[in-house]
């Protein structure tokens, strides 16, 4: 019966007819899986194929007969349909022993003109247990004339192989080099590092960009070694001691371990907060945030702030992470309530946001929310990653009483920045995000201090050209000058870079104002090859206008001529690809104070 209802493919498309075929076969499967093969492999019903290969795969005592429909199956088509669902299957789960079946279909799958498949029986190889594929993949992801999607693709099989032998790799110029590498190789050595991770991290952590600085700081405080080496870094001023958030604090804390406890008393300092500390620390912000100061935020810039701090973990207007709750629909209209939440995160935890510790066998700490449980691993969200542990790994697992989100995140704002973000947390409607207008002094129509783009030296331009122009016809909007270096002729790769001078070694914000049009890209920025913003959308429409002041903080810079780089990386899907970009001033300040 069932092998004539399944013959049925004018049924695929009805409703209600395979759910029902499905919840009639669902009990053969466990109970007679090579008859459960025989049904998938004659199927008519798609649906009805993925749901008994996929229950089939996630048993170890079903999942042999899956392995021999896979070597049997002659079509590229039903080959990727079965590894598709065999990997679903195998989500969150580790040491699945290998079916004897594996090695004849993995021969088959190697051979496959498609590279698709090739790719996705590695990917089962390595969850296998398969030591063939591991070093094909070390020398992929080593590999910079490789294409960067299958590097990561290699990279991403390793992790998920648990490839302790990849940490070489890992850390090589060619892997920590690559921005797009760079920080799931980070993140990565956090469980397959060795002994050279500190040091290499640590030698190279003033040439990161902010983000991967941040998934650094996060890999170091997951082993005791590594956080002592981090924690003497601090003290020698090499890392700020500003890096190491109280999230990060709380994972230290976790060793149990006092020698560490003292350096972090020594180079950091000490959390006595107590609740008062933190009503003080609200009553103070509500005191300063009256509503005539939240009138004057610039919204723009709070959703701005929000991308950067906030939208990892939270979504709001539909946009953002699912880690924390979605706080679209919540009280943020109230700004004591919001406040609370930003200032003192862990008052109110729900039961579905309790973080997790867990203490492996091998003296690293693993901290974050668990997403799903097996009968083999337990894979937990931290602030920065995914990470599957194996259950025999776990010596200790407890949860915290203490949220997730950092606490005081405003202390390492401007107050005008704070400003912004409370008040775009609050917002009724969606904004456009930009940087704060400029500030053009209405006798000279120049913004003070700044270095006008049209007057900028031009280092190297790989294509097109880049030219002055005028700004007068574009009433949306002021540019300092009412002028522009504007580029245009360029495509996806070229890079355009200016030299900017600094005075005198110090710390400084730099601060830079683009111009957002139909036709213009997203644009990476950096100086001196350090990235400072990954990816800058400069499409608008209707209107030109300018981004706003994009300020990047904290910048030690040495005396002499600096490199700003701008790289066309792409264009917004509604943008008219033209690819075109245009620098209206850049401007090196004396870094900011932040609030206290």
């Amino acid at each position: 019966m069932p092998k004539r209802l399944l013959a049925h493919a004018e049924d695929a498309d009805d409703h209600n007819l395979p759910l029902m075929y499905w919840y009639a076969i669902e009990p053969l499967v466990p109970a007679d899986p090579p008859r459960a093969m025989e049904l998938a492999q004659k199927s008519k019903i798609p649906l009805v194929t993925r749901y008994i290969i996929r229950r089939a795969s996630e048993s170890d005592a079903t999942i042999s007969p899956v392995v021999e429909l896979l070597g049997k199956t002659p079509t590229p088509d039903m080959q990727q349909l079965v590894m598709d669902e065999m990997l679903a299957s195998f989500e969150g789960r580790v040491g699945i022993p290998m079916p004897q079946a594996w090695n004849t279909a993995y021969d088959k799958l190697a051979k496959s003109d498609q590279q698709t498949i090739r790719d996705k029986a590695d990917q089962l190889a390595i969850l296998f247990g398969d030591q063939r594929v591991f070093p094909r993949m070390r020398d992929l992801l080593a590999d910079s004339s490789q294409d960067v999607e299958r590097r990561q693709q290699a990279l991403n099989v390793l992790v998920r192989g648990q490839d302790k032998a990849s940490a070489s790799v890992l850390l090589s110029d060619a892997v920590l080099n690559n921005e797009t590498l760079r920080s799931s190789a980070v993140k990565a050595l956090s469980t397959l590092g060795n002994e050279r991770v500190s040091e290499t991290l640590l030698n190279r952590y003033s040439d990161f960009d902010e983000e991967t600085r941040k998934d650094v700081i996060s890999t170091l405080v997951s082993r005791p070694a590594w956080t002592t080496d981090l924690l003497n870094a601090i003290g020698t001023g090499h890392v700020p001691s500003a890096d190491l958030h109280a999230y990060h604090v709380r994972q230290i804390l976790s060793f149990n371990n006092s020698g560490i406890n003292d350096l972090l008393k020594q180079h950091w300092g000490e959390i006595r907060e107590s609740s008062a500390d933190r009503q003080q620390l609200i009553a103070d912000w509500t005191a300063k945030l009256t509503p005539d100061v939240i009138q004057s935020a610039h919204l723009g810039n709070g959703r701005r702030l929000f991308n950067k701090t906030c939208q990892n973990c939270h979504r709001l207007f539909g946009e953002g992470g699912e880690i924390g709750p979605d706080i679209t629909g919540s009280n943020r209209a109230n700004l004591d309530y919001i406040l609370h939440n930003v200032l003192d995160p862990s008052a109110v935890i729900g039961r579905d946001y309790r973080m997790t510790v867990l203490v492996l066998d091998d003296g690293r700490v693993v901290s974050g929310l668990v997403k799903q449980e097996s009968d083999s691993a337990v894979t937990i969200q931290t602030i920065n990653d995914k990470v599957v542990v194996p259950l025999k790994d776990i010596e200790e697992k407890f949860l915290s009483d203490v949220s997730m989100m950092p606490d005081r995140q405003l202390d390492a704002m401007t107050f005008a920045e704070a400003r912004d973000l409370i008040a775009y947390l609050g917002s009724e409607t969606q904004v456009a995000m930009s940087g704060p207008p400029s500030p053009i002094e209405k006798a000279t129509g120049k913004v003070p201090g700044a270095i006008e783009g049209e007057g900028m030296k031009i280092i190297e331009k790989t294509a097109g050209s880049a030219a002055s122009q005028g700004m007068g016809g574009f009433p949306k909007d002021k540019w300092s000058g009412n002028d522009q270096l504007w580029w245009t002729g360029a495509k996806p790769g070229d890079r355009l870079s200016l030299e900017v001078p600094v005075s005198s070694d110090g710390t400084y914000d730099l601060e830079i104002v683009l111009t957002k049009a139909r036709d213009y890209g997203v644009v990476s920025l950096s100086l001196d090859d350090k990235v400072l913003d990954a990816g800058v959308d400069c499409f608008n429409n209707p209107d030109v206008i300018t981004t706003g002041v994009l300020t990047y903080r904290g910048l030690e810079l040495k005396k002499g001529a600096h490199r700003l780089t701008l790289e066309i990386t792409g264009a917004n899907p509604q943008a008219v690809k033209a690819y075109m970009a245009a620098v209206d001033y850049v401007r090196v300040v004396a870094a900011a104070a932040v609030e206290e």
